[in-house]
């Protein structure tokens, strides 16, 4: 009867797939056959969910068989949260790492979220609208996707803080955790990837679509390239620290760090160059290494490099010169107009939109776009709505709340109590990171002083470089909780305490010592 069942059961679900298969592209095929493999993998997921979570958290491919192409880690944040929820239903050992001082921001950053985006419109989403009838209105109505972006950032949180990452693990873990990001490179091969191969570009999409013919080593800034490569050092910082990298007779740490260093540069982004830098420098003071004699030789090694960087500036790649254009040192004219035009684009918004931040203290402009708001654009129609500042080309970034500005992102978005729940969060994550640096595990303290590090330095560009609040909020949350998970809650420090004893009654004649 057991296989006679077996039979009953997997014949017709496999003649069913076999027949989806000769259409597998249509939204129906896809989500019968992703049920299909769904209860297929429901013990793995049941049992692996945390680590695969984990994974996804960087591992930069979509689902581009769901509807709206989510990210997998978008996905796999809520398959996690899902299942550790009902664990803890049916479990009540199975408990998640409470936190109060996380707990409270990131619950406050949700309710604003929801309250600002019912009163702007709600959350409305141009993949999943209806085809017709009443739910025709809501094809022209969209920007739900930023909404997801920060309501799944602060449920990652939440599934990173589930459950204690076992001591003997940590080191996996740190590399589920940060490595998949070096996968990105994948979208960049679009140009040369023969037609049969290309379909992977369905589930890593490539930047910029371009042909063979145009890519120039060098000169053309390859996005995912440059991403992906940046992960590498940050991830032997995390590991080892920047004494352990330079200063424990491993010489492939130091060839390794600065050969995907050099690589991340391809990309021409001032930001990843001027972040890891700063990242080294927090590392440096926070290891001490300044009291040691890994001061000086840094600071010659320091002079000789800028030396040699500054004697052949303008000969270095176009992408590196991009990189470092905002040091004093000799570059190609077209590096800086390039470099300026970046820099004064940005200016061109900021100015544009600082006049209308009163209108948005009390209630946020939200994320609701509709089809005219995009009709538009370029037009010159939104001159009187930000200023004559704004050409038409900066309109659509304006438009879609891309300022490329922490602050300006957060209460032209939410106002003001979007604002009150960032400095929150980031007020939350510096207390988590900074207790753990300082009290956590011995085994740890590398890793706690590169989350303390890597905090700060966010916190920095947050507010000075580069920043979006849809995106911060959950880098923030993950940062604090994968900290949390990984020293098992908040360290405290520990206080010895000395039990005092009355002396015994001393003898009436004691005998004198020789």
């Amino acid at each position: 009867m057991r296989v006679l069942l077996t039979y009953v059961i997997c014949i017709p679900v496999a003649i069913l797939v076999g027949v989806l298969l000769t259409d597998p592209m249509t939204y129906g095929s896809l989500g019968i056959l992703l049920i299909v493999l769904a209860l297929i993998a429901a013990p793995i997921l049941i049992r692996w969910h945390y680590p695969i979570m984990v994974f996804g958290l960087t591992f930069p491919m979509v689902c581009f068989f769901l509807v709206g192409s989510p990210p997998f880690g978008q996905v796999m944040v809520l398959l996690s949260l899902g299942i550790a929820i009902i664990g803890r239903t049916l479990n009540k050992e199975q408990k998640f790492i409470s936190v109060p001082s996380m707990t409270l921001p990131l619950i406050f950053l949700a309710l604003t979220v929801l309250i600002t985006a019912q009163l702007t419109g709600g959350i409305h989403f141009h993949a999943v609208s209806g085809g017709g009838g009443a739910g025709a209105a809501d094809t022209d109505v969209g920007g739900g996707r930023k909404y997801v972006t920060l309501l799944v950032g602060i449920a990652a949180y939440f599934a990173l803080a589930s459950q204690r990452i076992p001591r003997e693990q940590q080191k996996l873990y740190l590399m589920l955790y940060m490595l998949p990001g070096i996968f990105g490179f994948i979208g960049d091969l679009f140009p040369f990837l023969p037609a049969p191969f290309n379909y992977i570009n369905l589930l890593f999409p490539p930047v910029g679509l371009i042909s063979q013919e145009d890519v120039q080593f060098g000169t053309t800034r390859l996005v995912s390239l440059a991403f992906a490569a940046n992960v590498v050092p940050i991830y032997l910082v995390a590991r080892y620290g920047l004494r352990g990298v330079f200063a424990e007779g491993k010489l492939w740490r130091p060839v390794v760090l600065l050969l995907f260093f050099g690589l991340s540069m391809l990309g021409g982004f001032r930001t990843v160059f001027s972040a890891f830098v700063f990242l080294c420098v927090m590392m440096f003071f926070l290891e001490r290494l300044h009291r040691t004699r890994l001061m000086g030789i840094f600071l010659i090694l320091g002079i000789m490099g800028g030396a040699c960087v500054g004697a052949f500036s303008d000969k270095l790649p176009y992408t590196i010169q991009r990189s470092m254009s905002f040091l004093p040192l000799k570059w190609r004219t077209d590096v800086v107009l390039d470099a300026e035009a970046s820099t004064n684009w940005r200016l061109n918004i900021w100015q544009a939109i600082l006049p209308k931040i009163p209108d948005y203290l009390l209630i946020g402009k939200g994320y609701t776009l509709t089809r005219d708001d995009y009709s538009m654009i370029g037009h010159g129609a939104f001159a009187d709505v930000y200023s004559a500042h704004i050409s038409g080309d900066e309109e659509s970034l304006a438009v879609s709340n891309d300022f490329h500005s922490g602050p300006i992102s957060t209460i032209i978005g939410f106002g003001i109590w979007g604002a009150i729940g960032m400095i929150w969060l980031m007020a939350a994550t510096f207390f988590v990171v900074y207790r753990n640096y300082q009290y956590g595990p011995a085994e740890l303290k590398i890793f706690n002083t590169f989350m303390l590090a890597f905090c700060v330095k966010s916190i920095v560009f947050f507010f000075l470089i580069y920043g979006a609040f849809q995106a911060d909020v959950g880098n923030f949350a993950r940062l604090a909780g994968f900290s949390v998970a990984m020293n098992w809650g908040v360290a405290r420090r520990t206080v010895r305490r000395t039990i005092y004893r009355p002396a015994a009654a001393l003898p009436d004649a004691v005998p004198q010592s020789t």
